[in-house]
């Protein structure tokens, strides 16, 4: 396991979000051969100041580093801000979709042989995306309802061409 790094809260001007940077050394002791894709572009649990955790992927930043974005939420409930210096620690997110996936969401995955597989043709970012809509949800029954509508939106949008917006409903041809 590799042993935790001090970065510093930066801000990214163009995107206007704070993150935390990560050197190509840091990123190689968590790259592996069954890694594909990019050095830069890998999923992690990362833990701040050993007091806050979440999953999340790292982005090149250029200058041979990555970073993970560092919402204000997060910030606050550290009690950090722009310019301190914090513990990180990565710990490799083997998880199949990089992410927690709601119960509802993965039972009626099960049960929906065709939405399974539309799902699973989706691009990671994709799946990522359509498993955080229904996580936002509180109630169960909430997010079975939500499941159950984006994966009758997704079985109508076009093989190979599905979009958020197809998902959502609001392409829907």
């Amino acid at each position: 396991m590799a042993p935790p790094f001090n970065s510093k809260i930066e801000y990214l001007e163009k995107l206007k979000m704070h993150y935390v940077s990560i050197s190509e050394d840091v990123l190689e002791q968590h790259y592996t051969q069954e890694d594909s894709g990019s050095l830069f572009n890998q999923r992690f649990q990362i833990t701040i100041n050993e007091q806050v955790s979440w999953k999340a992927g790292s982005v090149s930043l250029g200058n041979r580093t990555a970073y993970i974005t560092f919402s204000k939420a997060r910030m606050k409930e550290l009690g950090v801000d722009l310019g301190d210096t914090v513990s990180v620690h990565l710990k490799k997110d083997t998880s199949k979709y990089g992410m927690d996936v709601p119960e509802e969401f993965e039972e009626l995955l099960n049960q929906d042989d065709y939405a399974k597989k539309r799902f699973e043709y989706l691009t990671m970012g994709l799946q990522r995306a359509v498993i955080y809509v229904v996580t936002q949800l509180k109630s169960s029954q909430k997010r079975i309802d939500k499941s159950v509508f984006l994966m009758e939106n997704l079985k109508k949008a076009p093989v190979g061409k599905e979009t958020m917006r197809h998902i959502l409903g609001k392409e829907i041809s």
